[in-house]
Formats: C-alpha cells, structure tokens, sequence
C-alpha cells in the first residue's frame, strides 16, 4: 500500500502539475483524501466486524487489531477530493479522469500485497492456491484484484490520453467533453464486483444473488448510461422507429397477413 500511495502520488503531482493546478494544493488534496480514506474505511471497517472486535479498545487499535473496508474508504476519499476540487474551481471531469488513474495504481499494488499476505481467499476449486491454516485449494480473490488493477490502469490512462481522438465518443459534437475515463473506471468497478460475486463465497447474498453483483451491474448501466450522456452521439429515434416499421411491413407482406 506504501508503495502503492507513493507512486499514485507521484502521477498526481505530474498529471496535475500537466493541468497547470498549484502544487501546493495538489499535495494538500492527496494527503486531505488519504486521511478520509483511512478515518472513513476504519469506520466501515468497524461496523462491519462490531461483534469481531468485541471492545471499544479494539475499534481504535489500529495496529493492534488492523483492519479497512476498502470499497468505501475509497468512495469516501473520492467525495472528499471532489469537495476540495470544486472549491479550488478546478474541471471537476478533468481531475477525476486524473484521480482515477491514481485510484488505479494504489489498487493494484494493495492487490499484490493481499496476495503475498493469502488473507482472502474465494471459493474452493482444484486447480487454485493453498492458504495457511486451510485445506484444499481457494481461488485467490486478490489476485483478479491484481489482474482488474492492471487491466484499469492501462485503459484509464490511454482512454484519458486519447479520449478526444475517439469518432465514436466525440460524435457530433465539435469537442469531446472530459470524463470518459472517469466513467470507464466506474464501468470497470462494475465489472470488477461481477465477477467477485461468482469468486468469492463470502458474500452478502440476496435471496441466492450476492449483492456486490447487484451493485456491480446496476454501477456498469449507470456509467454506461452516463459515457453515452457526454457523448456527443444523438440517437436518431424517428429514423430507427421508421426502420422498424418498414421491416415489419416487409415480413407481415412475405406471410401475406397484416398487422
């Protein structure tokens, strides 16, 4: 996670510093959404293991009894950073396409270092990893967080790169609106929860559905919806209803009926 934090710091300070934002400011927003992350995530942390931890000592033993809900220490970092952005009236799309990559990078190093610890362990198979104090073999849910990491940061920095030179995402507009990598990470968070909900056995379940499914879906149609929303593609729905018409028409005539 240090390293992780430390190289995510890194591509902040230079992606900003590209923007022409104050570096003093860029620091403060970094280490402003690091304290949420840890305050917010321990929190989360603690509600969900209230009866594990037992004492109230223990809630606040951070080294002592460890322990981050890291979905939403994030989350609640990215709120904190989106507050601070808008009061130094930076683009709001521009530093979140440049905050997500950072996001990115942390994941993905934090997912090497779950990995090496073997503390998350999925669903028994035959062909995974032997965890200490287990037996039989797990699939390591960590290390699709490792493969997710890697897969986002590459498509969040060329997407944030190029964005702009995409004919299918500029359309018709005369220029392409920032945010496209943005929501392509919300849309990879998506894909990410969906296909834990199949690896990992120790879900939250609805009903026999896992929730993180649930949640994966509905946030991969939300920011679908949203990538279509700052296109500047326009759905030409008298065109396509006319289309449809016509080839109704044409199979109601081969059948010799009518409709």
């Amino acid at each position: 996670m240090l390293v992780g934090l430390l190289v995510g710091l890194f591509y902040w300070w230079k992606l900003g510093r590209d923007e022409h934002w104050d570096e003093i400011a860029l620091f403060d927003v970094f280490f402003l959404s690091l304290f949420i992350f840890l305050l917010v995530g321990r929190l989360a942390y603690v509600v969900l293991h209230w009866s594990d931890l037992g004492t109230i000592y223990r809630y606040f033993a951070f080294l002592t009894y460890p322990g981050i809900a890291y979905g939403w220490g994030i989350f609640g970092s990215m709120i904190g950073a989106i507050g601070f952005v808008r009061e130094k009236d930076w683009d709001l799309w521009k530093a979140l396409d440049v905050l997500v990559i950072v996001i990115a990078i942390i994941i993905l190093f934090g997912s090497i270092g779950a990995v090496l610890n073997g503390s998350n362990p999925g669903k028994v198979v035959s062909w995974g990893m032997n965890y200490p104090g287990l037996e039989g073999k797990y699939i390591p849910v960590d290390l699709w967080g490792v493969i997710w990491g890697i897969i986002s940061f590459v498509v969040v920095a060329r997407v944030r790169k190029n964005f702009r030179f995409y004919s299918w995402y500029k359309g018709e507009a005369s220029l392409a609106k920032d945010g496209l990598a943005s929501l392509s990470f919300g849309a990879l968070i998506g894909v990410y929860y969906l296909v834990r909900a199949f690896i990992d056995d120790s879900l939250l379940m609805v009903g026999k559905i896992p929730l993180i499914g649930i949640f994966g879906l509905g946030l991969l149609v939300l920011a679908s919806y949203f990538i279509y929303a700052r296109s500047g593609v326009t759905i030409k729905w008298d065109l396509l209803k006319s289309k449809f018409s016509l080839i109704i028409k044409r199979r109601s005539k081969r059948r010799g009926g009518s409709l």
